[in-house]
């Protein structure tokens, strides 16, 4: 009996049965109102909405079946989480949803909010995550908002992380903007939603100042973190990017800063890490700003451009 019951489970047994019952249910109020049955609550006043001026369906105002009652919890129910997927030192986290997803301000438009991308001539480029031989990406129908923790922001580098946003945006098409400041603190477990400090929807892409002590991954010649987390919505379309981090380490940087060409060599290796963010990976290509190591680039070579055009131009969704 257990097994019958988990494997039931599996199967969506219990909604499946919910919604025959709630069908039959259905049939009878349609089969009653046709034999011209009164309803007992129908001089009944409604219950009073959850705010003024709410909206309720009709009937709301009588008493609910037990069916109904689960039924409307589980309609109430937005996504089911089914698996979460830490993927190591990538900094990307996968998992799949199941049920509708709004973004922080509802449903978007249906088509694409920033400009077609340049790919220009081409070159060298990788990217983090595909799914069916196509790059994972963030919808281009979709606004990408960017938060900044700037509490350990170095002197001198004012002004570099929307200048970087700026220029991932003008490379991939997507509407990537900064929207402003946040007191979020960076952290390797940061949750995809946070409801009390951004509002419902995916948390915006945070972007934040910070130490080796605090992330880990920046210990030693590590001056910056970046990536995504990819979900899977209805359990069979392809997987997009919701949101992301790009960790800084400041007191790296604000020894870079005061080098010659000290903001523009920082303010590259905020673009290499939002690189990261939109989706692509290393290359073994020096001339390129997504090679590991940076040797002075300060802005993106061909293939990095090949490849930031292809990241916008994702399905919408």
């Amino acid at each position: 009996m257990a097994r019958g019951r988990i494997a039931d489970r599996l199967t969506f047994g219990p909604a499946r049965r919910r919604r025959q019952m709630l069908r039959r249910l259905r049939e009878l109020d349609r089969l009653d109102a046709a034999a011209g049955a009164s309803n007992p609550w129908a001089d009944l006043p409604p219950a009073p909405g959850p705010y003024a001026g709410s909206s309720r369906r009709a009937g709301a105002g009588r008493p609910l079946s037990e069916v109904e009652r689960r039924e409307r919890r589980r309609r109430r129910s937005v996504a089911v989480l089914t698996a979460l997927v830490v993927l190591g030192i990538s900094g990307l986290y996968l998992h799949d949803e199941y049920g509708l997803t709004l973004s922080r301000d509802g449903v978007s438009g249906f088509g694409r909010l920033g400009p077609l991308p340049d790919p220009g001539d081409g070159g060298a480029h990788a990217f983090a995550q595909t799914d069916q031989g196509q790059p994972v990406t963030y919808s281009p129908c979709r606004p990408l908002e960017v938060v900044v923790n700037r509490g350990l922001e170095p002197p001198g580098t004012d002004g570099l992380v929307e200048e970087a946003v700026a220029r991932v945006a003008e490379a991939t098409g997507l509407q990537m903007t900064v929207v402003g400041g946040t007191d979020e603190p960076p952290s390797d477990d940061r949750e995809l939603r946070q409801p009390v400090r951004y509002g419902a929807g995916w948390a915006p892409v945070l972007v934040a100042w910070t130490t080796p002590e605090v992330i880990p991954g920046l210990a030693g010649d590590v001056v910056g973190l970046g990536g995504s987390a990819a979900v899977s919505e209805s359990g069979i379309g392809l997987r997009r990017y919701v949101t992301g981090t790009a960790w800084l380490d400041a007191p790296a940087l604000a020894d870079l800063a005061a080098e010659p060409q000290g903001r523009a060599l920082v303010r590259a290796v905020i673009m290499h890490e939002l690189g990261h963010v939109v989706g692509l990976d290393h290359v073994d290509d020096r001339r390129e700003l997504m090679y590991a190591e940076n040797g002075g680039a300060i802005d993106f070579g061909p293939g990095d451009l090949e490849g930031l055009a292809r990241l916008g131009t994702g399905p919408c969704r």
